[in-house]
């Protein structure tokens, strides 16, 4: 019935709640327009003053935010999606991939000397463990949820900066990845890859998710600017089941149309009928459209709470990690043409550890 993606990182939850935010978030992680550098103190002049990342910097700078390789770290789906069957009841899930090769993490000791030799090292693994036979395999679970059950949490089920507590919502294997060959051709089977979070199948639909309603229009208008407006019918984008509709035309455009119509409805005897199997389900409206902050930010429990589960040296090694970085930041103030006026020092700072895959 299509290609269904899920599209998510290696932490459980994300750095900002609403993708109105997001543009602002890349441009502060990214280099600085005046030196071309990345800036611990841009990042976190623009993290500490969105609280709500609290929760994704606590376990960015935990030692499970420097993976060694690919193999041996979790993914997860971060937002809620709603699941609905024939009969039109809905439940919410979140969805988790569990390596079941271990973790094998960075720590504050053996940080520096794992970037200095090779800084492609997980690159190499992947392909070597693969090309031995050691395929690496990830289990697939779900959390699920009523809505009634939702309504009861003391915080907004819909953050994406937020946990679903695995005491009252625990896993459920549903599944397993293996993956067992690497790509004959890189560019075309890895930069031409197009994943979206809005390829959906029928019977998966988003979520209320502030976050995700944006990326469901932001990931597939990025692939239609990098790789052009049919990137759905190459190879590796394109369905294994046919996509009938009377689209046609447009850059590199490979398939082979014919005849007059190129609209839907039309006269045709072999008009394709609409199918209402790919309507999502109804959704009442609960009150009216508005723009306002969701109703509980609730910005520091979970992160607290994360914080007290650790073991003494997870602790240290979280204070370690973090001081790493912020003893980077320099004090100083940025007018508005973004000229630097650094107080007390001179020169470029370090270029800050790249965290997180």
């Amino acid at each position: 019935q299509g290609n269904y993606d899920i599209v998510g990182i290696n932490q459980p939850v994300f750095f900002i709640r609403d993708a109105i935010k997001f543009p602002d978030f890349v441009h502060a992680m990214k280099p600085s327009p005046v030196t071309n550098r990345q800036d611990q103190t841009r990042q976190w002049d623009f993290l500490s003053l969105e609280k709500e990342s609290t929760n994704m910097m606590t376990y960015m700078y935990l030692d499970s935010g420097t993976p060694l390789n690919y193999r041996q770290m979790d993914g997860w789906g971060v937002h809620a999606f709603r699941w609905v069957n024939a009969q039109g009841k809905v439940i919410y899930v979140k969805y988790k991939w569990t390596s079941m090769q271990g973790y094998l993490n960075t720590n504050p000791r053996t940080l520096a000397a794992a970037f200095l030799k090779d800084p492609q090292e997980a690159t190499d693994d992947l392909y070597r463990e693969v090309n031995k036979g050691n395929f690496p395999s990830w289990e697939l679970s779900v959390q699920m949820a009523t809505q009634e059950q939702l309504d009861k949490l003391d915080f907004d089920p819909f953050d994406d900066t937020k946990i679903w507590p695995e005491s009252i919502f625990p896993q459920h294997k549903i599944g397993k990845m293996t993956l067992n060959k690497m790509p004959d051709n890189y560019f075309q089977e890895t930069e031409e890859s197009a994943f979206a979070p809005g390829n959906l199948v029928p019977g998966i639909e988003p979520s209320p998710d502030r976050m995700l309603q944006g990326r469901l229009f932001a990931y597939l208008d990025t692939q239609r600017y990098r790789l052009g407006a049919d990137f759905q019918q190459l190879p590796i984008n394109r369905p294994i089941v046919p996509v009938s509709n009377y689209n046609q035309d447009g850059r590199m455009d490979s398939r082979e149309s014919h005849g007059e119509y190129n609209y839907q409805p039309n006269s045709a005897q072999t008009t394709i009928a609409e199918n209402p199997v790919y309507d999502y389900s109804p959704i009442a409206p609960s009150g009216p459209s508005e723009q306002k902050p969701i109703r509980t930010t609730d910005d520091f429990r979970q992160a607290g709470a994360l914080y007290r589960s650790l073991g003494k040296q997870d602790r240290d090694d979280l204070i370690a990690n973090l001081v790493h970085d912020l003893s980077q930041i320099e004090p100083g103030d940025r007018d508005p043409l973004g000229r630097q006026l650094l107080q007390g020092g001179q020169g470029l700072r370090n270029p800050p550890v790249r965290r997180s895959a």
